[in-house]
């Protein structure tokens, strides 16, 4: 893949075709590892929302298998699955394929695909027009300018979409029908309102904004370095690229993915009560979520009861899922652009 920067802008519709199949791609064959994370996550929560109702003196594993048992026999959910305790990436994915069949790696895919396409058009799209006004040039780069692009997308792109993602994040955490999903939408949308459909934006935002200015900073000076020392800029070249920025802003972004899960997963929990007729929620009070809704303190209340390690819960499968999945995605994109110019420049 040649430097091409000189060449013409390509047309709208080629910018679509370019993110847009990246997207796909992404989610065919990252979702299992993001069915993985979130299940992780999930647990993590559920561990923490157990120790702010319940005994804190239980172990983590006690609770966590408490509060999932609880969860499971809520009427609320219906799932009446048997319940696992996860302890890390290979064995989340045993243990849900065994019990849950090979399908529910790929659950929630129809949202995914609903999130990554529009999300990732609009987000690469925006980036690289704001990258353009701003006068972004890799042979002498200023390394602000890609920050300041990518914030400004992100947040444009994140919430626009942030009521798929919601439903995405909620069909992953458990096993849940499309039906009972609907239900549960509808129940929030009665008690609270259409803000419910962003439950778990700031969270993201505290995730994404961060995610992409750290991501793009690191993949153009990258990509400037290689240009500055005659490096074929070539598909290798940029999914290495891709790949390890990816993976630098994934780690550090992981606390705030590990809140914005647990927010999202409380749909549908919020207003339990006795009078719901849920006795199980009723007696243990499992469901009832922390208090504050802010996203430190959410984050302060995990570090207080799982530790340093509960708040970069999943991060292995959210390394295998977002390195390579920023990998794929730009050197698609990247690939495409250049194809598209080339193609334009020969009409």
């Amino acid at each position: 893949m040649a430097n091409n920067s000189a060449l013409l802008p390509i047309k709208p519709y080629q910018q679509i075709i370019a993110s847009g199949s990246g997207a796909v791609l992404t989610a065919l064959f990252m979702t299992p590892f993001d069915v993985v994370k979130v299940r992780l996550q999930s647990q993590t929560s559920n561990a923490v929302r157990q120790n702010a109702t319940r005994t804190p003196h239980l172990p983590t594993k006690s609770i966590s298998s408490s509060v999932l048992s609880s969860a499971t026999l809520c009427r609320h959910y219906m799932t009446h699955q048997q319940v696992h305790y996860y302890t890390g990436t290979i064995d989340t994915l045993t243990k849900i394929t065994r019990a849950e069949g090979f399908r529910v790696l790929w659950s929630g895919l129809t949202p995914a695909l609903c999130v990554s396409i529009p999300t990732v058009v609009i987000y690469f799209t925006s980036y690289m027009k704001a990258k353009q006004l701003l006068g972004y040039n890799e042979k002498s780069p200023n390394p602000i300018l890609p920050v300041i692009a990518g914030a400004c997308s992100r947040i444009f792109a994140v919430t626009t979409v942030s009521p798929f993602e919601l439903v995405r994040t909620k069909i992953q955490s458990e096993k849940v029908l499309y039906s009972q999903l609907f239900r549960i939408l509808r129940t929030s949308l009665a008690e609270e309102g259409p803000r419910v459909l962003w439950k778990g934006l700031l969270p993201t935002l505290w995730r994404d904004i961060p995610f992409s200015m750290i991501y793009w900073f690191n993949y153009e000076t990258f990509r400037a370095y290689l240009v500055r020392s005659n490096i074929p800029v070539d598909t290798y070249a940029t999914f290495a690229c891709g790949a390890l920025a990816g993976g630098i802003a994934a780690t550090l972004t992981t606390p705030a993915d590990v809140a914005k899960t647990f927010r999202q997963i409380e749909l549908g929990r919020s207003k339990y009560s006795p009078t719901n007729g849920c006795l199980t929620c009723a007696s243990t009070s499992v469901n009832q979520p922390i208090q504050s809704t802010n996203t430190l303190s959410i984050l302060l209340h995990i570090l207080r009861v799982e530790g340093p390690k509960g708040l970069f819960a999943g991060l292995v499968p959210r390394l295998l899922k977002v390195a390579p999945a920023c990998a794929i995605m730009i050197t698609s994109f990247e690939s495409l652009k250049t194809f598209f110019q080339l193609a334009n420049a020969s009409n």
